[in-house]
């Protein structure tokens, strides 16, 4: 049972994908090689990414190929439908005419036959032939609020949600404004939702809202944080080079600016994504985030790795492209950016490819998360509550420690993590030169003052 894998104790694999369009396809390119090099690591060479993932996330684009690796299609499948589904999609535009009055540029019902036709009548809730956990992101317009739609039994909203087909609600996660038309859905309590395309929202780039949504006590994971506890794997759709020189911004028209609004914002929520994973994280694929912060490999949250974290994405530059052997004009890299261009597509397949084969190692992949490694226990144990253990009774040792009193508030960086301290409490240095912070009724119940070894006044005051 699906709810009993979401349950199982253990290390967990994460999948986020991001949304992007027609640019699908280099995503898919990364998950094909992916697919490769963990079926041969697993000796199955029918071995498919829901056997290895314990939960996939995607947002729009990212939602179509989420939902079929979900459902045990291999990722080579996927690209097959999204091949034959892109033109159909993106093939005719409406008339410029319904785009100024109504606002959409496509007709919404192609992709309405090809997801029901891709999906039947899967709903969210269906525990058999949902393979793995499965999050689709979307934003409900009217309330500016961004849903992550999952299938965990256990989350708050799902007997609401349960029996929505998956058709629809990745509709609904790829209605992109001025593309589609709002999706509207109506869940088991009678509420009724405007829904657009979440990447309108900071998961464009999914990946730290599902980092999120498998660890806070909020969500119903409850899956344990740490490198060697979970693995998150981001793929992006490829990204435009937008630099450009001040003389083509002087010129640029107001519907210009309007026109590229969407990309500065996607570009900014994909990188502010990057950041946070990158700072929470061990990574052996961080990127440089600019050139100050630049890589961020010694900046730890807390002093503490989350996750183990890896990111495969690439720039449609000159350069980057070059490096892989692909030589185009300027015009067509601009072009490669597009989300809509159906023509694009042989050409994106195979910049996937060759960038996966460059970038996804058999390495990054450690035995830690290996599907058939004996799964060990993780607990977390919380202050507060109470355990059924054998404690025993325990006095310390005659360890000589310092100590200071701290007249004000103050925070000390351990190795476990930051700590808090209020004023009055006692800053402590241990035998190894490790400082913490230590309760002053607790530390008056601990310490007694000694003399400092080899004279001098004491040591704990």
């Amino acid at each position: 049972m699906l709810v009993e894998r979401l349950r199982r104790a253990g290390p967990k694999r994460l999948l986020s994908l991001d949304g992007g369009g027609i640019r699908g396809v280099v995503t898919l390119g990364y998950l094909e090689r992916i697919e490769q090099l963990l079926g041969e690591k697993h000796g199955d060479p029918n071995f498919r990414l829901a056997d290895y993932f314990d939960l996939i996330g995607g947002t729009s684009t990212g939602s179509i190929i989420a939902s079929g690796l979900a459902i045990g299609l291999r990722a080579a499948e996927i690209k097959d439908r999204y091949f034959a589904l892109g033109g159909k999609i993106f093939g005719q535009k409406k008339g410029f005419l319904n785009y100024l009055t109504k606002g959409y540029k496509y007709d919404s019902k192609p992709l309405e036959y090809a997801l029901r036709d891709f999906f039947g009548d899967i709903a969210l809730g269906d525990q058999e032939r949902i393979r793995t956990g499965l999050c689709i992101f979307t934003k409900r317009a009217e309330t500016f609020s961004t849903w992550a739609l999952f299938n965990h039994p256990d989350g708050m909203f799902y007997s609401q949600n349960r029996d929505w087909p998956l058709w629809q609600i990745i509709m609904a996660s790829a209605a992109a404004p001025t593309y589609f038309i709002p999706v509207f859905l109506e869940d088991n309590a009678g509420d009724r939702g405007a829904f657009i395309d979440g990447g309108i929202s900071m998961v464009n780039n999914p990946s730290f809202r599902l980092f999120l949504l498998a660890c806070l006590q909020s969500y119903p994971f409850h899956w344990v944080p740490g490198k060697d506890n979970l693995l998150l794997v981001s793929v992006g759709t490829g990204k435009s080079d937008q630099r450009t020189s001040n003389e083509v911004l002087k010129k640029k028209s107001l519907l210009g600016w309007a026109a590229a609004m969407p990309e500065y914002f996607m570009y900014d929520a994909n990188q502010m994504n990057q950041m946070i994973m990158q700072l929470l994280s061990e990574s052996p694929t961080a990127r440089v985030i600019d050139s100050e912060l630049g890589n961020l490999e010694k900046e730890k949250y807390l002093n503490f790795e989350a996750l183990s974290y890896l990111r495969y994405d690439i720039q449609f530059s000159a350069k980057e492209l070059g490096a892989l052997g692909i030589e185009l004009s300027k015009a067509k890299l601009e072009a490669l950016g597009a989300m809509d261009n159906p023509d694009n597509m042989e050409i994106l397949a195979s910049i996937g490819a060759k960038a996966a084969e460059s970038a996804v190692l058999a390495d990054h992949f450690s035995d830690t998360f290996h599907v058939n490694q004996s799964t060990h226990k993780i607990t977390l144990f919380e202050t507060g509550k109470s355990y059924p253990l054998p404690f025993q009774f325990y006095v310390k040792r005659e360890i000589p420690i310092e100590a200071c009193e701290i007249g004000h508030p103050f925070y000390v960086m351990t190795m476990e993590g930051l700590m808090h301290a209020k004023a009055g409490d006692y800053l402590v240095r241990g035998i190894h030169g490790e400082y913490y912070a230590c309760d002053r009724e607790i530390f008056y119940k601990t310490y007694s003052a000694v003399e400092r070894p080899g004279g001098g006044g004491s040591s704990a005051s």
